[in-house]
């Protein structure tokens, strides 16, 4: 089969920015299945920021040259290992990306030596070998193109805002940028009855987030005061859940935006970076009784939950564009520009 590895990765490429132009297209065997396990013919797969930091070294560490990238896809069964039930060939399966983490209760750092993509193999290949307690079918109502993207994205998603942020109907919900986290937030917030919030810097995408549903949208660039800006919008009302992706460098914005007894989930820090410090003081939060909790993504009941909302409420994933197999250098350079509003895919 073919696919694609990470390469050798050199600390100079990487230090220049061009670790993309080390992706190797290669020639494995076909995989074969163990006991317990499935082989998926890939039919998509979808690219997320940690992707990008796998390939910088910023993710994971002592990765070797031979690791197949990418998180998310969607395949169909194409054989079963010995002891497998309840799959048959033929069908669409995801996959939770911890192929451990499988429900609650279940969640140590031992889930990160199972990490698809990072310290397994992904799914930027012909074939991929998955744990059958891992996979999650795809129902008929949900497309190959939104499926591909959704394992991720869908688990941290409901992780954050269903099962800690405990989102309701008539609850404002704030989420931050329009990548794929924040629009698929939009998405599946205002199928629960949710009102959202959502910031951006670019008009033309702020435009788009309004006509996807967004009841408050904020220009960060215009008003980097965004959340007295919000709070202006909203006639001062607060949001009860947060799905934080810019992180604590802006702790101190987001804390403001937040309603008292909000529940803030931080997964991402696309403003500075994970070891940042928090930018506003202890009182603050105390004061407005704000619960803060860490995302790691989800584990695979959430994302089955996940899945069956989006089917109900015909829910798709918005792509920006679609890359051939032989193009996915060229998937990452367009993730990396920053010019995309929703998922990138690569079609295999």
């Amino acid at each position: 089969m073919k696919a694609w590895q990470l390469g050798a990765r050199p600390a100079a490429a990487i230090a220049a920015g061009d670790a993309i132009g080390n992706l190797e297209l290669i020639e494995r065997p076909d995989p074969v299945a163990g006991p317990g396990e499935i082989v998926v013919r890939v039919i998509a797969a979808g690219l997320n920021y940690r992707d990008l930091m796998v390939l910088r070294g910023a993710y994971g560490h002592g990765l070797p040259e031979a690791r197949i990238p990418l998180t998310d896809g969607v395949g169909v069964v194409e054989a079963v290992g010995e002891g497998v039930t309840g799959l048959a060939l033929g069908e669409r399966v995801i996959a939770a990306n911890f192929t451990t983490w499988l429900g609650d209760g279940g969640y140590l750092y031992h889930v990160f030596a199972s990490d698809l993509g990072v310290t397994r193999d992904g799914w930027l290949a012909e074939r991929i070998v998955l744990p059958a307690a891992a996979a999650i079918r795809v129902p008929d109502a949900i497309s190959d193109e939104t499926a591909a993207c959704t394992a991720v994205v869908a688990g941290t998603v409901w992780h954050a805002m269903v099962a800690f942020g405990q989102v309701k109907a008539g609850d404002l919900v704030l989420t931050q940028g329009t990548g794929g986290v924040a629009l698929y937030t939009l998405q599946l917030a205002k199928a629960l009855g949710a009102d959202v919030a959502i910031t951006s810097s670019s008009e033309d995408k702020l435009a788009r987030v309004r006509a996807m549903g967004a009841d408050y949208a904020i220009n960060y660039r215009a008003r980097p005061d965004w959340a007295a800006a919000l709070l202006e919008a909203s006639g001062g009302r607060g949001a009860d859940v947060v799905v934080d992706t810019i992180g604590f460098a802006q702790l101190g914005q987001t804390l403001a935006a937040t309603a008292i007894e909000g529940r803030i989930a931080t997964l991402g820090a696309l403003s500075g970076s994970p070891q940042d410090k928090a930018d506003c003081d202890q009182g603050a939060l105390i004061g407005k009784n704000v619960t803060v909790k860490g995302i790691a993504s989800g584990h695979r009941g959430m994302i089955a939950s996940a899945l069956g909302v989006m089917a109900e409420h015909g829910i798709a994933m918005v792509i920006d564009r679609s890359f051939a197999f032989d193009e996915a250098p060229a998937a990452y350079r367009h993730l990396l520009s920053g010019a995309h509003l929703g998922k990138v895919l690569v079609r295999i």
